[in-house]
Formats: structure tokens, C-alpha cells, sequence
């Protein structure tokens, strides 16, 4: 057989469109990506479209819309696992053949009635092998039935290798003469995902432990069929907070939905191959560092756990590094929001300053664009509470005073700073209090960037219009 280990490297990811890209599974296609950039292979991808019931055409496009946002795209044409289906029943007609795999007519309720009574009895679950023992050529082929594959592996255990967690050790016990075609002539995913990586010269399968007993089965596939065994790698699970497997109630699942909820490919990508792998203890990555770096050695055995707000601050971390004229294409690509046409009064060079006040302060691109939105209109709402905490009283005496005194001064950073400071000397009050103070006028809110930045961007104008609405309703 030939040595896979040190062929040309070929991977691929196989998600069913049954649904949209799971982060675990995002996650799996980034480990196959970089594994075959590393060693300059290929990365293949397959749409495993056999469950013709709850496949859909919109879940495919999302999952390959999904991975091209993140740069995760084939190296060759995708292939359809649906459209083999024909060749599938040829090689299973080879196995009947060469007495491999039987046909077994044992009925759903015959099954179900054996195991619940070896579950009452609180032992494993095999099949019998009824119809193995059968005469085949006594039975009517146009009966229903299913084909089974034929497991005789001597000994009480089976062992395989994988790269991340070593030697892997099974007992036979758990493996019986498992369905490899169902009774609607539809192979089964063990069986297909064994021929269509054959087909596809897959020299490595990297996926998620979850697989762990499916490969025992699949390689027992594999040598029946005199084909070559790929190398196996098991990445662990990514886990909730508390060990637990991940679920909509830990943290967003889709992959789409960190797009729309402003977060940046690259982020993500950074966050996610450090969950269950590692260089020493560097957190931030290129695309080019991780592809060098990347290698099975480095995946971890235990799973790992999420954690949101480590995903906020990488995502900040990548914002910052933005142009602001990149920033306004990302609003449009991720969010699909067109910032020139929400802010048509600001001119370009404008809007950019406002980008670049807020960019080091945001997690996201949805608290960018919300944040820009407030600086650009009349604030519809105040937060009272919060300027009753930094002032409780004279508010509007303050206001009415500054604001006087703005309208003689230049407007420039420099003016506006000194003014307020020599305000703050002459009635006793902080100069951090009043700068809040401002601020509230300005956009209904205590917190925010540079209020003195803020005031020279809006202009003379606006910050009068500002000050006097909220004067009103004090």
C-alpha cells in the first residue's frame, strides 16, 4: 500500500447542508485548510447531500458563502456526494459479490423490539447476525432489505493510530455488522464517506472526536476494498463554559451569525485555531503565520472552551488595525450596511474622522456602526440616571453658561480644552465631570470618545443645536 503519510498532502471538509456552518465545524475546515497549506496540498470540499429530505439549496450556499468569507475556498471543484450515489451501489454490489456484506431483511420493529430487550437487560446492543447466517440465494431480492457489512475481526478489541491522540483502542464488542446501503438504495454515511475520499485521494482526515468510533468502522471499509487508509487526525470538541458540548445557549453556533453580528473573518479565524491548538503562547496570527506555523503536533487532546469575551477583544484587536476606509467596506460586506448612505450629511473626510474616534473603542462592527449612528443624529434618547450619578444638580445652569461662552471662543481643540478647564477652576467643579456633562448633551450618553474631538467634528453649529435640545429638557 502507499506510505499516505508522506504523499502528497489532500484534505477536505464534508459539512451537510442540513443546516447553517456550525462554529465546530467552521473551525474543522480551518484545521484542513492550514494543514494543506503548510504542506502545500490541496483542500477539497465535499457537500455531503445524501439526506434529500432536510438538505436545502440555501443551506449549501450559506456554507460555501460562509467559508469564502473567512478565505477558506477548494482548490478544485466542489464535489456533490448526492451524484455519486449510483457508483456508491456499484462497489456495494462488488462486496455482496465477494461475500463481504449480506442483505438483511430483519424489520424496524424486529430491530427495535432486540434492543430494547438487551436495554432492559443492560447490555450492549449488537445485531445478531440473523440474516448473515441466511441462505441469500434462497431469499427474493425484491423483498425490502438493507446490506449490511460483515465485521469479523478476531481478538477483543481493535486498535488504530491518529496522529493527535495516538493509539486508539475499541472493543469489538461495539462494532457489529453495521448498514452500509439503506432500504431506499441510498449508502449509507460510513460507507460513502470512505468511497468518495478513495475517489478523492484523501491522504488525511482531519474532523472533529465526535467520528472516533465511525473510524474503526470506516477502516475496516477501507482494507475490504484493497484501498489505501488515509492518515486520521480527531481535533477535540469545542465545549461550553462549564465542559460541556457547545450550544446555542454557550455561544452563537452558526458561523453566519458572527458576520452579521460585526465580527471579522480574520478575528474569527485567529480566535478559532487557538481553540485546540497552540505556538507557545502567541495569541495573535496571521494568515500567513498560522498556515507556517500550523501542524497536528500542536493540536491539543482536551477540548476547549469558548469564551466570548476573549472573541470580543481579538475582534477589537483586528478592528483597530483598519483603515477607516476599509472599515466602511466591512460595515457593507458583513452587515450589509452603506454608511455613506446613513450619514449623507457628513462629507467624506468627515465620516472617516468619526470612524477613526470611535475604531478603539468598539468589539465589534455592530457597536461601530451603532455608535456612528448616534454621533450622527439628534440623541432620541438621554441617560438620565447615569448624569444624576456624575452631577445631581445645576446641570442646566452649567450647560446654559458654557454654551454661552463657546460662542465667543475659537472653534478649535486647543480653545475649547482651556475654556472648559479654566470653567472648572473658576466654579470648583472636576474637569472629568464636566467633559461627561458635555458629552451627555452631545449624544445622550456620559461615556464616549474625546468630547473635545467630538465637539470640533460636529462644528459650532451642531454642538449649539446639541446643547440647547437638552437644556429643553431639563
Amino acid at each position: 500500500m502507499k506510505d499516505l503519510l508522506h504523499s502528497p498532502v489532500r484534505v477536505r471538509f464534508a459539512p451537510s447542508p442540513t443546516g447553517y456552518l456550525h462554529i465546530g465545524s467552521l473551525r474543522a475546515a480551518l484545521f484542513n485548510w492550514l494543514f494543506a497549506r503548510h504542506h502545500n496540498g490541496a483542500f477539497l470540499l465535499r457537500i455531503e447531500d445524501t439526506d434529500r429530505l432536510r438538505s436545502t439549496k440555501e443551506y449549501e450556499d450559506s456554507i460555501i458563502k460562509s467559508l469564502a468569507w473567512t478565505g477558506i475556498v477548494p482548490d478544485e471543484p466542489i464535489v456533490y456526494q448526492f451524484a455519486r450515489l449510483d457508483l456508491h451501489k456499484k462497489v456495494i454490489d462488488k462486496l455482496l459479490q465477494e461475500k463481504k456484506a449480506y442483505k438483511c431483511f430483519c424489520s424496524e420493529e424486529k430491530l427495535q423490539e432486540k434492543k430494547e430487550r438487551a436495554l432492559s437487560k443492560q447490555i450492549t446492543y449488537q445485531y445478531d447476525k440473523t440474516c448473515r447466517r441466511l441462505d441469500q440465494s434462497s431469499v427474493r431480492n425484491d423483498q425490502p432489505h438493507v446490506v449490511r457489512f460483515i465485521i469479523d475481526i478476531p481478538g477483543e478489541t481493535f486498535t488504530f493510530h491518529d496522529v493527535v491522540r495516538g493509539d486508539i483502542t475499541v472493543p469489538v464488542e461495539q462494532i457489529d455488522d453495521f448498514v452500509i446501503l439503506r432500504s431506499d438504495e441510498s449508502a449509507t454515511y460510513n460507507f460513502a464517506v470512505v468511497q468518495d475520499d478513495h475517489d478523492m485521494s484523501i491522504t488525511h482526515v482531519i474532523r472533529g472526536e465526535d467520528h472516533l468510533l465511525n473510524t474503526v468502522k470506516q477502516i475496516l471499509l477501507y482494507v475490504a476494498l484493497g484501498y489505501d487508509v488515509p492518515v486520521f487526525a480527531h481535533i477535540p470538541l469545542i465545549l461550553g463554559d462549564k465542559g460541556q458540548k457547545l450550544s446555542k445557549r454557550d455561544a452563537i453556533t452558526s458561523a453566519v451569525e458572527y458576520q452579521r453580528e460585526g465580527f471579522l473573518a480574520e478575528a474569527l479565524c485567529n480566535y478559532l485555531v487557538r481553540l485546540g491548538w497552540s505556538h507557545g503562547d502567541q495569541e495573535i496570527f496571521t494568515r500567513e503565520e498560522m498556515s507556517s506555523l500550523f501542524s497536528l503536533e500542536g493540536v491539543h487532546k482536551s477540548g476547549a472552551k469558548f469564551d466570548l469575551e476573549k472573541l470580543r477583544w481579538m475582534n477589537a484587536h483586528y478592528i483597530k488595525k483598519q483603515s477607516p476606509e476599509d472599515l466602511v467596506a466591512l460595515l457593507a460586506q458583513n452587515l450589509s450596511q452603506d454608511l455613506v448612505a446613513l450619514t449623507p450629511d457628513w462629507k467624506e473626510g468627515e465620516r472617516l474622522q468619526w470612524i477613526a474616534l470611535y475604531q478603539d473603542r468598539v468589539h465589534t462592527l455592530q457597536e461601530l456602526l451603532t455608535e456612528l449612528k448616534r454621533a450622527y443624529s439628534l440623541p432620541t434618547s438621554y441617560d438620565w440616571d447615569g448624569l444624576r450619578k456624575i452631577i445631581a444638580k445645576d446641570s442646566i445652569v452649567i450647560l446654559q453658561l458654557l454654551q454661552q461662552e463657546f460662542e465667543n471662543i475659537e472653534f478649535a481643540k486647543d480653545e475649547l480644552s482651556a475654556l472648559v478647564k479654566e470653567f472648572c477652576k473658576s466654579h470648583e467643579y472636576k474637569v472629568a465631570t464636566i467633559a461627561q456633562l458635555l458629552r451627555f448633551s452631545l449624544l445622550g450618553t456620559i461615556s464616549g470618545p474625546s468630547v473635545f474631538d467630538m465637539m470640533i467634528l460636529f462644528g459650532k453649529r451642531e454642538v449649539r443645536r446639541r446643547m440647547s435640545h437638552v437644556i429643553s429638557l431639563l
